[in-house]
This record gives C-alpha cells, structure tokens and sequence, in this order.
C-alpha cells in the first residue's frame, strides 16, 4: 500500500489553496468581471483550461457556467441535444430509425415545457440563466466565425441553433436514463429461458436459467453487510408460458436497443459504464481526515462525456465534472464543505407490461375491465436531405409502446415499459445540483432523497462525516397477479390491471449508512446490500458473486492507516487487476495438481502471474506468459463445460455460474441442475479447457515455449464525437474522469485550509477545433497525465 507512485503534486499545499496563473491571454481568456443583463461574473481558466466562474449570485454563476461551457463544448452540447430530442439524421449523424427510437421513449418539447414549470426554485432560475449564458456565445460565435465557430459547424455548413431550457432538460433526461436506468430487461430474460428451453426440455432448462439468472445470489458481494450472507427464495417448478409473440417482439425491440448502442458508441455518444468509488472514515485515514475517490466509468470520446467546471460564489464553492448542456450541476466534485461521487445501482425500477389488445381495434387495451384507447402522436422526422418521415408514437397508461402484434378479428398484445422515473428526471437533477452547496452529510441526504432514478452515492466532509446511500424510486409489487400465479420480476407483467405497483420503496429503507465501523464504503456497480431485492435476476459479473469490487474492500480493510497515496495506489491497483485470475486461477492450478500431464513451465507460468496486466518494461507486451495462458483458458472453459446447456447467446451471464460450479459443494447459490460435466470430473473438465488453450497457443505463436506466449498489451482508443482526433492509450479500469480528495476537519474556530483535491480528465477540457480546424491547447493537455497516473490539483479560492 505504499508503493511509490508518480502524482502530480505541483505546490501540493500552495496550489490547493490558491490559484496560480500564468501569463498567457489563451489559458486565462475572460480574467476580468463581465457584465451582461444586469449579471455581473468573472471566468477564470487555471493552467489546464479549466473554467472557474466567480459571482456574487446563483443565477449570475449560471450564466457564466453557461457561456464556459459553450466555449469548450458548444459541438458536443449540441450533439447531445439532438441526441436526446431525436434530430440527429438531419445533420446526418445518424439514421432516422434511430432518432425514432429516441423520440419513442422520451419526452415531447411540449412535454417538457410543462415539466420545466415543476422544476423548483433556485434551480429553475439557474437553468434560465444557464441557457442565457449559452445564447450569448452562440449569438457571438454567428457574429464572428472566424475566431469563435466551432469548426464542426462550418464543416457542414450549418449554424447553431439558439439554446432552449428544454434542450437542457432533455440532455439531462437522457443522462439520467443513461447512468441511472435500472431494470427493464424482462423480455431478454424470457427470451434467454426460452432458448435454454429449447436446447435442454423445460423442466431442465428451467433449471439451469434459475442457476444462470437466480433471483438471488446469496454470494453475491455487497457494498452494506459485506460479509453477510443471505438465503435465495423459492421458485415455481414449472417456468412461465411464454407465446411466440413474446419473443419476436423481444427480438425486434433488441435490434432497435443495438442499433442505437452501435451508432451512440460509434459518434463519441457512450453508453459504458462500470464506476467505482469509496469513501473512507478519519478512524481508518493515517491524518484522521474523511477521504473519498471517484471513479465513474463512462468510455472515453474526444472530447471526453464530461467537461470541468468550478463555481464560486452565493453560498457555492465547488468544483468538479458535469455533462456538457445539461445545466449548472456538478455531478461529482469537491466543495469547501464536502466531496462526493457515485456510481450506477442498477436496482430494478422499469418493468416491462404485456398490454392485452381488442380484437378489433389494435391501438385499444384492456385495462380493468375497460378497453382504452392508447395515447397517440405523429412526430415528424427530417434526413439529411430534408425529407420528412412520420411515425406514430402510443402509449398506455403504463408508458411507451415499444412494439406490437395484431391480427384482426384475433387481437393482439403490445409491448410497454413502466418506469418509476418517468416525467420525474427533473428531481434527480435538482438533488444532484443541490449536492454543490452542501455543508454537511444531513443536506447531503436530504439531497439524496430526491434522486429518482438508481445511484450509488458516496459523501465525505469535513466534519469528519461520511456516507454511503443507494439512491432512487423503486417499485412495491404485488406477490401475485393475474389468475394468482406469482410474479417473478424477471419477466414481464401482464397489463390488465390485476399486476399493477402497489407503491415505491420509502427513501428510509433503502439501502445506506453512515461512518460505518469498519472504516470505509466501496462500491462498483455491486449489489448494495445482501437482503436487497430489487435485482430482476442477480447475474454475473455485475451482481452475482465473483465481483472486482472485492479487490478494493481487501486493500481499504488490510491498511489501518490509509493515506491520500494509498487512494491512488488501490485506484491504480484495481484498474490493472484480474479478477477473473483471482478468482479461477486457484481452481484451474488444482486441477492441474490433480490430472497432471501439464507441461511443467506452464505450471509455473500460471503459478508466478500475481494476476495483475503489467508492462513494467514499457516494451508493449504483457509481462507474464500465465497471463496470456489464463486468459485463453477461460475462453475455452465456457464451450468446454456450459456451451452444450447454455448456447451461444448466454455466454456473457456465464462468470457467476461457473465459478459456483467450480466451488462445488461450497457454493453458496446451490445450483439446481446437476450435471453440467457431463460426467467427468470437474478436475478433467478444466485440463481439458486447458489443453485445447495451449495447442491453439502453439499454434498462434509458432512456439511451444512458453515464456514466448506474451499477450500485446492492449490500447484503448477514443470515440471521434466531432473534428478532434482520437489519441491511444494503454487499458486501464479506471475512471473516465478521476478524483481523489482529502477533506481537512474544520478547527476550533471552524477555519482550515482548503481541500485536498486532485483530478484528472482525459484527454483533455477543451473540446473546440477553430476555423482553420485546429485544436485548442487544453484539448490533448491532461493525456498524459492520465497515463502516468499523475493528477492535476482542484481549484477553490482566488488570490
């Protein structure tokens, strides 16, 4: 835990508390008080172009923000709001099919109008501001091209269009959705059970989905109760009727879901995520101060999902990351008074609803003993040419209508998704943007209380609080439905009425805790707590057992005096970790003890890989051949052991039942069918695996000597979202935006010196390519600061 690292502490302790400028006009545009409106603000840029924007008013901050923001990522703001509202095709970015399916589950611009009205003071007021602050550099940027264009528009030939509060509100929507969606996947739960049906009969096919997809892992790893173990339920012998109709529609609507991933990634518009953070107490930190790292894992575009920000003033004193165009709200970042991070819950709060349709009129459902007409609208949507394409977009009272099937005078049924969040977005936005003014863990909570959608949330301050709250809405449903057969959440309700939610989880039962006895809170995505129900099947590797987020909970409770080093070095330490190694390794070098005939430098390749991806000599190649055998080795093990139950198509759920496979009569999950060895050994099953990994290892490499068998190490590129090109990096696990923060106590006359916060975001803060089609200094600039595991410090104060 004391390894040395690289860490780039400029005047650690100057810089943190005060702000150093060179003397450059391009690094510090802006360094006077600007009056506009009545709105007085100054923005200031640190060395790495970071904004920081200093006003005696909330709204004043606003504008500012703003007009920053427009300034460094005005082509990404506008991407994602075409993105959000469905109008990408008609600058030729996507296909209108794809704005369709965008428009289908999202929100008119008259919608949003009204829900802008529920939005509450001062954020209402903020958003207006904001959106005042982007008009004026786009009002600028008509004015004079040359020097304020970015290049994408002139590249096509277009303009901007000018800044509404509805596109804010739309972009924070769909990023909302994006990291805090949860649930929603009934339809490929049954169509995974009815492929597991038809390869193995249903009474064994039944069997081995409840061993692939269970309710509930007792093993899985949590945040709360990590040591806790919890028994799964009980479940029906005979598996749910599933027609024909229901997986067609399953089929379309995923192509629909694929198609908009595959574009989305492909323009810079990311759709990954896998964050971690952690908190950990004074008792557990070497100077007694709270300290917090987050980590959220989005993918990596140029310009990079997220964009810096700092604000000063009115009560505010933060900085940190927010998404571009959605509004003056950093997501996660450090203030005077606390740190916070988070990462997505993945708790259950969509479900998918079988609506039951009349036989003679396909857009009427059954909905309590009553046949209704679904909602209606034609949204019209223009291509690249100008052309326009209208489509029919429904709903039932339950949501949007993803998809249906009818024939006259037989019926039909249609496909809808209920979410807890809907037309609500706006409260997880106003939650996070409260989080910037925070002054302890009580308003931090309170915060907290009004996020709607599903979210990890990590709080540290300096009163020497710390926190931990699975956030979001959550459905109560009933035990039974319709005819009294008994819901199981991992397929979908059927819509008549007899399956509807009984309410939402109250904000006090869910999952959370504070300055926990053991000194700290992690999480990755991992399930929350053991008795946490709120998973439509707990699988592998997300919530299942066999989680990463072990590794971080092993080196947070081993150290007893964690320093702000030892942050980084756990974050640095996870990102090149193998968890699959630590997990399987010990099963795969018994078997080898067991059936023999193992080469014995293969034995001891395996045996000296510590699990870790590392190129300590730079030379492109990772350092240890057991690392490359390993890996092919578990590509092998799934079709030598599970492919003939499980398929092709199920592979991506295997992680969590194989290794409760290997852990035999230890495991915790007790699977219920038998026999996936086929007879043999487990012990035979994994050398065969490994037999048929080595001969393809002679045979790529040309060699059977081993210590030839080095794996490339693998480079990570960014997704192009406008002009900038992509740079390469190694893969790390790690965060697309990176903090890490100690948090001082406040003394006896409640005065201390500032934070101690570092950050780093690659590639860069300035997404905005001039006229001529170059890029700005800061787009490239914190690159390699990232690779080295350097950081640069977080800004508060101005001297």
């Amino acid at each position: 835990m004391k390894n040395k690292i690289k860490i780039f502490f400029a005047s650690f302790l100057l810089v943190s508390v005060i702000f150093s400028f060179p003397g450059s006009s391009d690094i510090l545009p802006n360094n006077k008080v600007i009056s506009f409106n009545n709105l007085e603000y100054q923005i200031i840029r640190d060395e790495y172009g970071v904004p920081h924007v200093f006003a005696e008013s909330k709204v004043a901050l606003a504008f500012g923000a703003g007009y920053a923001i427009a300034q460094d990522r005005l082509w990404q703001s506008d991407v994602f709001r075409r993105q959000a509202t469905g109008r990408m095709a008609e600058i030729g970015l996507a296909t209108v099919e794809y704005d369709y399916w965008n428009r289908l589950s999202g929100y008119s611009k008259q919608e949003n109008t009204e829900l802008l009205k529920e939005i509450s003071s001062p954020y209402k007021e903020m958003l207006e501001a904001y959106t005042e602050g982007i008009n004026l550099y786009i009002s600028e940027a008509l004015a004079d091209p040359i020097n304020k264009m970015p290049f994408e528009y002139i590249d096509r030939g277009i303009s901007p269009e000018l800044w509404t509060e509805e596109d804010s509100l739309a972009i924070g929507q769909m990023m909302v959705r994006r990291w805090g969606e949860g649930g929603g996947n009934e339809l490929l739960f049954a169509a995974v059970l009815i492929n597991l049906i038809d390869l193995n009969g249903v009474l064994k096919g039944w069997k081995i989905f409840n061993d692939v997809c269970p309710q509930l892992d007792p093993g899985s790893d949590t945040t709360l109760n990590w040591s806790e173990e919890f028994n799964t339920p009980r479940i029906s012998i005979l598996p749910p009727y599933i027609p024909d109709v229901i997986i067609k529609s399953a089929k379309k609507i995923k192509s629909f879901k694929d198609q908009d991933k595959n574009i989305s990634e492909a323009l810079g518009l990311l759709y990954h995520f896998g964050s971690n953070g952690w908190v950990v107490t004074p008792s557990k930190s070497a100077t007694g101060n709270p300290l917090l790292l987050g980590g959220p894992q989005m993918g990596h575009s140029i310009p990079q999902i997220v964009v810096e920000l700092g604000m000063h003033g009115a009560g505010i004193n933060a900085t940190g990351m927010t998404f571009p165009g959605v509004g003056p709200a950093i997501a996660i970042g450090v203030s005077e008074w606390g740190a916070w991070t988070t990462t997505s819950g993945l708790s259950d709060g969509v479900d998918t609803y079988i609506e039951i349709l009349h036989p003679f009129n396909q857009t009427k459902y059954r909905y309590k003993k009553s046949w209704l007409d679904m909602e209606k609208r034609i949204e019209t949507i223009y291509d690249s040419d100008g052309n326009p394409h209208e489509f029919e977009i429904y709903r039932t009272v339950h949501g949007p209508v993803l998809d249906s099937s009818w024939k006259f005078p037989l019926g039909g049924i249609a496909i809808s998704q209920k979410m807890t969040f809907w037309k609500n977005e706006h409260l997880t936005l106003e939650g996070v943007m409260s989080f910037q003014e925070c002054k302890n863990i009580s308003e931090f909570e309170e915060g907290v209380s009004k996020i709607v959608s599903s979210h990890n949330w990590f709080w540290a301050d300096r009163n020497g609080d710390v926190g931990y709250y699975h956030a979001g809405w959550y459905p109560i449903r009933p035990k039974f439905g319709l005819f009294f057969r008994r819901i199981d959440d991992r397929f979908p309700l059927i819509g008549t009425g007899k399956e509807e939610w009984l309410g939402i989880v109250p904000f006090d039962e869910l999952p959370q805790g504070k300055n926990p006895v053991e000194g700290f809170y992690a999480n990755w995505n991992n399930k929350p707590q053991a008795d946490w129900p709120y998973a439509e099947a707990e699988v592998g590797p997300m919530w299942g057992e066999g989680h990463s987020v072990v590794r971080i909970q092993q080196l947070l409770d081993e150290d007893d005096e964690i320093t702000f080093e030892d942050m980084i070095n756990i974050c640095r330490n996870v990102a090149y970790h193998n968890s699959y190694g630590t997990y399987f390794k010990p099963f795969l070098l018994e078997a080898i003890d067991a059936v023999g005939g193992i080469p014995p430098e293969v034995t001891i390749a395996l045996e000296q890989w510590d699990c870790y991806s590392n190129d300590e000599n730079e030379d492109g190649f990772y350092d240890d051949p057991g690392l490359t055998i390993f890996n092919k080795w578990y590509n092998k093990v799934y079709d030598v052991i599970l492919v003939d139950e499980l398929g092709e198509e199920v592979e991506e759920f295997a992680h969590s039942i194989l290794l409760h496979l290997f852990q035999g009569e230890e495991s915790k999950l007790k699977l219920r069918y038998k026999d996936y060895f086929n007879g043999i050994s487990r012990d035979n099953a994994i050398v065969n695996a490994l037999e048929n990994a080595l001969t393809d290892l002679e045979n790529e490499y040309g060699s059977d000597n081993v210590s030839d068998w080095l794996t490339p190490v693998k480079m990570k590129s960014f997704s192009e979202l406008g002009a900038l090109s992509s740079p390469e990096m190694p893969n790390m696990d790690r965060g697309t935006y990176n903090q890490v923060v100690e948090m001082p106590l406040w003394n006896i006359n409640n005065q201390q010196e500032s934070p101690i916060a570092f950050n780093v975001l690659p590639p860069g803060q300035n997404g905005f390519v001039d006229y001529y089609g170059q890029p700005n200094p800061h787009a490239y600039d914190q690159l390699d600061l990232y690779i080295n595991w350097q950081f640069k410090p977080m800004l508060f104060n101005f001297s």
